[in-house]
């Protein structure tokens, strides 16, 4: 019950993002912005509300309870979701990201926290593809039932519609998850359990070599991903001439086709390789996004439309499938007290990095690409941010390494 009730509220707290990329040619027809613009709309407009209130979110949640700050950050989320159906302006809509996105910047380190401590770690792998499933059902609905209500009542209804049914998630939260605060609100003396200065605490993740490794590298792997499926219902629009409701609801059904079955192969093969620790595991990952690579080729140049469904559909599956295993190492490689923590400082650099800076590359790159690509510049944008991915392979090839060291030690010091 607490999972499922967990996943719904991350699968309405990614929403509201995923609803703006789905209507970004209507409203980029309504008020002429640029690719530049919109770019910094999609990216930084929520990755700075990330930045900033992450840890602070994190610091109420062990003061005040998880589920009573993730049932209050929900309820924000909502209201100013529908508030973003009375936007005319760019910096109004950037202003509508920035305090929606309290949502999922406490959707992320207090749900996962709170998955974690229901499952062990051999069944953890498991649950947070579960759980993630939420972000993907969470990135699909809006594409096709808000860009159906766009196209047919207007991208304002859409909002305040996705509005109300995101205010049905905290209630259910805060009545069925049960809310026990890491620290009382009356201050007594300290404990154990009484949570770390921000500062001593980011000393110790930072001693922490799989944690830093595993954050750095699927922080550039969504580089890469959050930048192209922002921009993919435009590309759709643009490469093949489909209306914004069309390339939406056909983007959104190649994503939940092919995450649902990468995030069941993910876990399944995640639960598996997660009892021997992090030394099978991170190859795994690595071979999985080494194959979302010419899968994403073959959408960007892909012939016609059966061909760009079929290769992006491959490539949801590769992407989706260490997800899962992602979070249950994150969560495994550091002390209990530190998950919110961990969570929220993965948050915060997975955003700043990937979530805040792909969409805006790309944008940067199309308008920079225009005058000599014309129609074709935002394809070769897309594929430069997607090149840059590559990154992930660093930062784990570092971490993997460590973990066969600490592997081979412990083997060593056996019986």
């Amino acid at each position: 019950m607490v999972l499922g009730v967990l996943t719904l509220v991350n699968t309405v707290s990614q929403s509201g993002g995923t609803l703006l990329s789905a209507v970004l040619p209507l409203i980029k027809a309504e008020f002429g912005f640029s690719d530049s613009a919109l770019g910094l709309l999609t990216g930084y407009g929520s990755a700075v509300s990330f930045a900033l209130l992450t840890l602070p979110i994190s610091h109420w949640a062990a003061r005040y309870g998880n589920s009573l700050v993730l049932a209050l950050s929900m309820l924000v989320c909502a209201l100013t979701n529908m508030m973003t159906a009375g936007c005319h302006a760019l910096w109004q809509l950037i202003a509508a990201r920035f305090v929606s996105g309290a949502g999922p910047a406490a959707a992320w380190p207090l749900g996962q926290a709170l998955v974690a401590e229901h499952f062990p770690p051999h069944r953890r792998s498991g649950a947070m593809a579960v759980y993630t499933a939420g972000d993907f059902v969470g990135s699909t609905l809006p594409l096709v039932l808000g860009g159906w209500l766009a196209v047919q009542y207007g991208w304002r209804t859409a909002f305040v519609v996705f509005g109300l049914l995101t205010l049905v998630a905290p209630v259910l939260q805060w009545w069925l998850v049960p809310n026990h605060p890491a620290v009382p609100v009356e201050q007594g003396a300290a404990t154990d359990d009484e949570p770390l200065r921000w500062k001593d605490g980011l000393r110790e993740l930072w001693r922490l070599p799989a944690y830093v490794h595993i954050m750095f590298g699927f922080s550039w792997a969504s580089f890469a991903v959050y930048g192209l499926s922002q921009w993919m219902p435009s590309f759709y629009n643009r490469q093949f001439g489909l209306a914004p409701d069309e390339a939406a609801a056909f983007f959104g059904g190649a994503y939940a086709s092919g995450a649902m079955l990468g995030l069941v192969l993910g876990g399944a093969l995640g639960n598996r390789l997660g009892r021997g620790g992090n030394e099978r595991l991170l190859p795994f990952c690595m071979l999985t996004y080494l194959l979302t690579f010419p899968c994403i080729l073959g959408v960007l140049f892909a012939p016609n439309l059966k061909f760009a469904f079929a290769a992006h559909v491959a490539a949801t599956v590769f992407g989706a499938m260490p997800n899962g295993p992602v979070l249950s190492m994150l969560h495994g490689s550091v002390p209990r007290r530190l998950r919110v923590l961990g969570s929220s400082i993965f948050l915060l650099v997975m955003t700043l990095l990937g979530a805040g800076g792909g969409p805006l590359l790309i944008g940067i790159g199309s308008d920079l690409l225009a005058p000599t690509l014309g129609p074709e510049a935002l394809k070769y944008a897309m594929l430069c941010v997607k090149l840059l991915g590559v990154l992930l392979f660093v930062h784990l090839g570092i971490a993997w390494r460590n973990a066969r060291r600490d592997a081979a030690l412990t083997l060593g010091d056996g019986p």
